[in-house]
This record gives C-alpha cells, structure tokens and sequence, in this order.
C-alpha cells in the first residue's frame, strides 16, 4: 500500500526551515550566557553562567542546598543576565500559633516564605513579625488570630554592664566609669482564646527610649595601695617601727642630714635599709620620702617629721607598714 505525500518539496523546505530557525532560536537562548553574583557561606563571587535555572547557576558554581536552605534573587526581579543571588543557609527559627511553640531549621529570605515552606497556615492571622521581613537566626514568628485583641504598654529596657580590665585598680576592685540607665519600650501583646484558655502573648517591640551601657571597671592591678590622692602603686611593704620628731630634736641647725629644710613628709631613716629620695606612703602619717637619718635610726626603724610637738608625742612609738612605691 503507498501513501501519497501530500507535502510538495517547496513546502517541505518552509517546515524544515521554521522548525531549524524554531531550534536556533531555543538553542540560542538556552546557550546566551548570564553575569550573575552569587552570595553563599560568606563569599561573594562573580561568574557567567549559561544555566536557565538558579539551582543550576548554583550547581556551575559549586555551591550545595541543603532541603531546609533556600534562596533570594536580589537586583532583579527574575533570574537574569545581573541578577545577585543570595543563598539563605537553614537556621534555628520557632512559629508560635495557637499557643504551641515549633522549632524549625529553615532557611528562606521572608517570613512569608518560611511560613510557606514550613505549612503553617496563616490565612487571616496577624502575623509579627510582618510577612516581609527578613528572618534572623533564633527568630520567633508569631501567628495570631484575626479576632485577637491587641493592647500596647510601656516596659523598663534594663541597660546592659560592660566590665573592662583596668590595671590602675587593685585587683578585684571594682569602679563605675559611667552609670547606666535604664530605657523604656513599647510592647505590643495579643490577648488570643485558645480552647478555654486566654494567652496573653507578646508579639513585638519598639524601643522609646534605649538604655545606656553602664561601663565598670575592673581592677587587674597588683600591689596597689588606696590613698587619699587615690590609688597608688608599690613595690614592696616593710613593717617597720616608726616613732616622731619636731625640728627642735634634729641636728641644730634646722635641715635635714642632705641638707633641706624639714617639713611634714620627712622621714628619717637607715640609709642602707632605705635610700635617701626614696618615695614611701604610711598609714596614719601620709605620703613621705626618705630625706634624713639619726644615731638611733638603724635597721628597720623610722622617724617621722611633725610640724608640732604635741603631735610627735601623740604619734608615740608604733609599728606600721610602710609602702614603698614605685
């Protein structure tokens, strides 16, 4: 049996010739090559691509989806030749619906779409944060009831204590830099009946007026004596046994054994203990340094210069410690 054809060879070469100009056009587009950056594991990274679709722009570029991963397609609005894509990896995310909290591993670029991927319904809910909003690790997206009822108040914002090492503090002591301040914030809580229960839920925030960090300091000094002029550093502490004199108990002529005049801060002492010039703090008498010496003055012993007599006979003979400071 034959079959009569019924095409006539100039209509033959019409169809062969649309279908291959049909094919080039395809191939061409399938071929036309795409400048595209891509943004995935904190490495950004130019590339051209002939793929049509994302995974496979993402597949030439070597970067893996996980299922939970996904993606956003930014500078554009489709995929196109200078479109940026940005890979969104899976973080910790929670839905609150109904009162039931849900934790999942998602990642996606809005709200809206780790609602979608996750199923959960929100159709003529509330939801905060907005459905536009960028998701963030440890995220709570909560999903009211349309019939909710949706109150505002004010709450403290405690202010946060930074500590700093300080090494012009004794060690452990602590100092305010700058005190803190409490700040205030809007709260905004949906008041949602969950089979017999009513849930008071808090849905988001807005800060009125931030806190103020408190910064404290904190001493990592050693050897570090309080004084009244504040704190002061030393190198070693002696204990010594220190008695008084006025200028009528010194040498006659009215200055000291280096030759200045004495005043309140002079101490004698055993130049071979103590040299002279050195700088000393002494509880109960002050700040001093070594400017003189006497016959009875030998080893650890020490006189203190009183400006009045009576003072020298209060002062007695005592053992104190005596700081010498670098």
């Amino acid at each position: 049996m034959q079959f009569e054809n019924n095409f006539k060879p100039s209509y033959k070469i019409l169809v062969v010739t649309l279908l291959s100009i049909i094919m080039f056009c395809f191939l061409g587009f399938v071929a036309a090559p795409k400048n595209i950056v891509i943004m995935a594991d904190g490495v950004t990274t130019k590339l051209k691509v002939r793929a049509l679709t994302v995974e496979g722009a993402l597949s030439d570029a070597g970067v893996v989806l996980s299922e939970a991963d996904g993606y956003t397609i930014t500078n554009s609005k489709k995929f196109e030749d200078g479109a940026t894509v940005e890979v969104i990896r899976a973080m910790p995310i929670k839905v609150w619906k109904s009162g039931k909290t849900t934790e999942y591993s998602i990642g996606r670029g809005t709200v809206k779409e780790v609602l979608d991927a996750v199923g959960v319904n929100y159709k003529n809910c509330k939801v905060y944060p907005a459905l536009d909003t960028k998701p963030k690790p440890e995220m709570t997206i909560n999903v009211i009831a349309a019939g909710a009822k949706m109150t505002t108040e004010i709450k403290t914002l405690p202010y946060e204590v930074k500590l700093q090492n300080s090494d012009n503090l004794p060690r452990g002591r602590r100092e305010v830099i700058s005190p803190g301040k409490n700040g205030e914030k809007k709260v905004t809580v949906g008041l949602e009946k969950v089979g017999q229960r009513e849930i008071a839920r808090e849905v988001s925030e807005e800060i009125i007026t931030p806190a103020e960090q408190e910064v404290v300091a904190v001493g990592t000094g050693v050897n570090m004596l309080e004084t009244s002029r504040g704190y002061v550093r030393y190198s070693q502490v002696r204990q010594m046994e220190a008695t008084a004199y006025t200028v009528a108990e010194g040498n006659g002529d009215g200055v000291t054994s280096i030759g200045i005049v004495p005043h309140k801060g002079i101490i004698a002492v055993d130049p071979t203990e103590i040299p002279y010039g050195t700088r000393v703090y002494i509880p109960g008498y002050g700040f001093a340094m070594a400017g003189d010496t006497g016959g009875d003055i030998q080893g650890n012993r020490i006189d203190l210069y009183m400006e009045r007599y009576p003072d020298a006979i209060e002062w007695g003979r005592r053992t104190v410690s005596m700081y010498i400071l670098e």
